[in-house]
């Protein structure tokens, strides 16, 4: 299968922001030898007390223990239930605080092993306690001269099995539902290497004991029971709208109105924003709980199970937060789907730069999966001691070994379970597909990725998953699987052929329709990508049609810069001040952006109209990059991850937009467009290959047949059974092409891309006209047409049967 172009992948920003926290840190290390961190002297900091009367008998039978069945912290009748995994491990430790803040736990347990699973039933213990654990293993074995900030029984930083154990350095639960705080790392070095005898019991941000008190709202019965069925009036299979938006930027700015700017109450607080647009599902850039350096898009996730901290008001209460969107989105008729990233983890590789005399494999972060069982959870390079890459961050997971594979199911069926969440987006998904410890394979039926096509919880809930199909190592657009028993409900696939094939038709004089990327054309890519996706059963709906993501340069800049510019700029300030810093990454981000400066900007809001439109009017599920609707810019930078995009330059600028009516008509134009689509899914939306209205390609004479060789075709939808006659006039030539309409049929015009119904020469004054409403879309008082119709230039016009 030919490879798709591989979207820009964000590897070079985090090796160059590890090595400045390393300089620092490793420097800091060796100022202040075993000092840093060190606990306090006395009873619990220098060993485990005797659990006592504290400790409870297991809460469930050890067999289910040992399965991987309750992990993480359980409140249970009378306490709390602590398990955690490691196979490696010889030792493992239960510390609690009362004060996340201190370096000393208030108590220390020793934990007790059940097969793989380390276990701890704990009496007493409130909602809202912080915990972490310490952990010896075969590289560094117990000692009981040891004390916090010693080395005693030190013996390797990583060992020839790939173990990295080291009692100095908290560690997160994997199962964590919440953290204390974002860790500190100025007050102690994460790192081993020379950082290995550092306490980080202080530093960490722990994890904390959560119990959710939010009720739902009545009429979320009603749509739990509606998800579980496959007749939820306008959320079938190919229903879907997307509408993919980050979830601090979209309120961030003071402007959005909210009570509660960039967090889940105010984006929750915008539902009825996603509703007025018409979009059916909110997709947001990752949620759960971001390490220290996960940059803007979030996509260095430390807990699978925690809502992000710095998005909530209230750190304790983040998960009812969360809660709270999802009901007011779900209240509006919207799905909630997560973008999410198990194909890496936020702790972090190797230290790019390290002293002189010091072994790179030798220093790297531990605070979480590292030091529980680095070699169960992470794919390790032979040598056992460094990463394998296919993610283009490092730190790449074992997504088919049992642990992670099991955290990855049971992450899922939490979000859905206990969040409500609709779906998922899978970052870099091939990673989820290579056979363990056979990483330059691609396997997507015996793999995880089936097990999740398959999973009776996501199929009870009619859970969408949705794969972004490349990876470092390689694209599988159309590779992934169904599911077993219905194929109908297998893997969405984000179509990056069709973003790079409409880019290249629109901004470049050359491409004709019968121009391919990736193997398909104007005909193939329109009708739902057939050969991709209907030879294991799946639907026209499975692929995911956009033209702009977070990833890459928004609409209007595809139609502004005719290269990236990742400079100097508002939203990457840093060049400015120190263009020599590593964390300023001019020529990160894709170089083939098949962008063109137009300068006009009648033409360029022309254009990006003509995109909205192949998107809402081709087979597939179309998705909307957030902000696209007003125009929004990230002033050419086409990878804007870093720290200056979290700005008021990175943010939705609502204020600025509600004050330029042509970014208003934009937005009034998605949304009759939306509401057309909705409307119009007999032709537009097909349940599967050839069960929509029939299709006739037609040459601009109005004879069918295309010259494929030309810009410019008909799209006719002749089923009177189905629903109303549609023509759809597609011209992207340099000039104007004048169609001859299909004969015995009475025309009306309701959509036309063309910038002069945008311009002053439609909005002259006249009595009535309100020039903030666009005229490219006239759905409620459509023109009557007949005979012939004249496209302009790169433009898409859309007649519907008059009756």
């Amino acid at each position: 299968m030919t490879p798709a172009p591989v979207a820009p992948l964000r590897s070079k920003w985090l090796a160059s922001l590890r090595a400045l926290l390393a300089a620092a840190l490793l420097a800091a290390a060796a100022l202040s030898g075993n000092a840093c961190g060190t606990g306090a002297p006395g009873d619990p900091s220098e060993g485990p007390t005797d659990a006592g009367a504290d400790e409870l008998n297991p809460a469930w039978p050890t067999a289910e223990i040992a399965g991987l069945q309750h992990l993480g912290a359980t409140p249970i009748s009378g306490g709390v239930n602590f398990g955690v995994y490691s196979a490696r491990a010889t030792r493992v430790e239960l510390l609690l605080f009362n004060n996340p803040d201190s370096a000393t736990p208030t108590k220390r347990y020793l934990m007790k092993q059940f097969g793989e699973v380390w276990n701890l039933a704990v009496a007493s213990v409130p909602a809202g306690e912080a915990y972490g654990f310490i952990a010896w293993g075969p590289n560094w074995p117990y000692s009981s001269g040891w004390k916090p900030g010693t080395t005693a029984g030190f013996i390797s930083d990583v060992d020839s099995a790939g173990n990295r154990f080291n009692p100095n350095k908290l560690l997160i639960d994997p199962y964590a539902r919440g953290f204390a705080r974002r860790s500190d790392w100025s007050k102690a070095n994460p790192a081993s290497g020379p950082g290995r005898a550092v306490s980080t019991w202080a530093a960490s941000g722990k994890s904390i004991v959560v119990a959710s008190k939010y009720v739902w709202s009545a009429s979320e019965t009603a749509w739990r029971a509606a998800r579980k069925t496959t007749s939820h009036a306008g959320h079938g299979w190919n229903d879907l709208v997307i509408y993919e938006t980050h979830p601090k930027g979209f309120t961030a700015n003071p402007a959005s109105g909210v009570a509660h700017p960039g967090t889940f109450r105010g984006l929750g607080e915008k539902a009825d924003y996603f509703k007025d647009l018409g979009i059916t599902a909110v997709e947001l850039l990752p949620a759960f709980q971001k390490s220290n350096d996960g940059g803007y898009w979030g996509y260095q996730t430390i807990g699978f199970f925690a809502p992000e901290l710095t998005y909530a008001v209230s750190a304790t209460g983040a998960l009812d937060e969360f809660k709270w969107m999802v009901d007011q989105l779900h209240q509006r008729g919207l799905e909630v789907l997560l973008d999410v990233v198990y194909n890496h983890t936020g702790e972090g590789g190797l230290y790019s730069e390290v002293p002189s005399g010091v072994r790179p494999q030798d220093t790297a972060n531990v605070f979480a999966f590292r030091g529980l069982d680095n070699a169960a959870y992470y794919a390790l390079s032979g040598d056992q001691q460094t990463y394998w890459n296919n993610t283009g961050v490092g730190n790449e997971t074992r997504p088919n070994n049992r642990p992670m594979r099991q955290l990855i199911l049971d992450s899922l069926h939490y979000w859905v379970t206990e969040a409500h969440v609709d779906g998922f987006r899978f970052d870099l998904a091939p990673i989820l597909g290579e056979r363990d410890q056979d990483y330059n394979s691609f396997d997507s039926a015996h793999t995880v990725l089936q097990t999740i096509a398959d999973d009776a919880v996501l199929q009870a809930n009619n859970t969408r998953v949705v794969a972004e199909p490349w990876s470092l190592y390689g694209a599988y657009i159309g590779g992934f699987p169904a599911a077993s028993a219905d194929p109908g409900v297998g893997w969405y696939e984000w179509n990056g052929r069709f973003r790079d094939w409409w880019r290249a038709f629109a901004d470049n004089d050359a491409w004709s329709l019968q121009s391919k990327e990736g193997g398909g054309d104007a005909g193939f890519l329109l009708t739902g990508s057939y050969d991709w996706f209907h030879w294991n059963g799946r639907r026209p709906y499975h692929s995911v049609n956009f033209v702009a993501i977070h990833d890459g340069f928004t609409l209007y800049d595809v139609f502004s810069y005719d290269q990236k510019s990742n400079g100097c700029s508002a939203i990457n300030p840093i060049c400015c001040t120190q263009p020599g810093s590593l964390a300023c990454e001019p020529n990160g981000g894709e170089s083939n952006n098949r962008s063109r400066s137009w300068g006009n900007e009648d033409v360029k809001r022309q254009l990006v109209r003509g995109m909205f439109a192949a998107m809402l009017l081709a087979n597939g599920t179309p998705m909307l990059l957030g902000g696209d609707e007003w125009l929004r810019t990230q002033f050419g930078n086409n990878n804007a991850y870093n720290d200056g995009a979290d700005s008021l330059a990175g943010w939705y600028d609502w204020g600025n937009w509600a004050k330029a009516k042509e970014r208003q008509r934009m937005h009034d134009f998605v949304r009759a467009l939306v509401a057309f689509r909705k409307s119009h899914g007999y032709a537009l939306s097909p349940s599967d290959y050839g069960g929509g209205a029939h299709l006739r390609w037609q040459s601009e004479k109005g004879t069918d047949g295309a010259d494929w060789s030309s810009k410019h075709v008909a799209l006719y939808f002749d089923d009177q059974a189905r629903g109303h006659r549609l023509d759809i006039l597609v011209n992207y030539q340099g000039g104007p092409v004048t169609f001859t309409l299909p004969a015995g049929v009475s025309w009306k015009r309701v959509i036309d891309t063309q910038a002069w119904y945008d311009g002053a020469g439609w909005f002259d004054g006249t009595a009535g006209r309100d020039d903030t409403k666009s005229a490219n879309a006239t759905l409620s008082a459509p023109v009557a047409v007949s005979g012939a119709y004249t496209v302009p230039a790169r433009n898409i016009v859309v007649l519907e049967e008059l009756q």
